[in-house]
């Protein structure tokens, strides 16, 4: 009888794809450029509409001076700096909205590596956070955790200490974070920075 040691393919395929789902359902929205796009979209719609629908009726509305914009544009070249101005800020502001939808926002919450697409699991960043905090205050030697900063690669700790020769406190302190980091194994993984400052007690 022959045994394999390691976890089976279909296993490690649902892992993968239960670290995907977590990924996309923990995403953040980008619900504020989402509904400022839509407010210009619909105001756009909405004038449109009125203007067409009040010349079909005879009596126009006017609400957007088109003969302005129309004798401002033929006595206006493509060359001249205002025509170019408002096609620059205009291209640029599609390209704002372009990148909030493509580019994922900070999210308050962490997606946690599973094994089952259906159940997915999260930390807030403030839990985190705390988690990491307590995790470096409690090595040896380490009075007290100044800040804990978490990038999405990478966690940076600020811890402080009384002993004057702190010689390998650091590798310590990196270790007990990275076994904290690895029992909730966040995604993306995060590699761990530490930094150790002497106090005085």
């Amino acid at each position: 009888m022959t045994a394999h040691a390691g976890r089976l393919p279909h296993v490690r395929r649902a892992s993968a794809a239960a670290d995907r789902a977590a990924k996309h359902a923990f995403r953040s929205r980008r619900v504020w450029p989402g509904l400022i796009a839509a407010l210009l979209v619909t105001a756009a719609g909405v004038l449109t509409a009125m203007e067409v629908i009040t010349e079909r009726a005879g009596r126009p509305a006017h609400i957007v001076p088109y003969e302005r914009v129309r004798d401002w544009a033929e006595d206006t070249a493509w060359e001249d700096w205002p025509a170019l101005a408002a096609a620059g800020g205009l291209t640029l502001l599609g390209l704002l909205f372009l990148l909030a939808g493509l580019l994922p926002g900070k999210s308050r919450v962490v997606p946690l590596h599973g094994e089952d697409p259906n159940l997915m699991v999260g930390v807030t960043r403030r839990g985190l956070k705390a988690a990491v905090a307590a995790a470096a205050g409690d090595a040896p030697g380490v009075s007290s955790v100044r800040r804990v900063r978490l990038r999405r690669r990478r966690v940076k700790v600020v811890a402080r200490t009384p002993v004057r020769d702190a010689e390998g406190l650091d590798s310590q302190v990196e270790d007990a974070v990275r076994a904290s980091l690895d029992r909730l194994q966040p995604l993306p993984a995060r590699s761990v920075s530490v930094r150790v400052k002497h106090r005085e007690t």
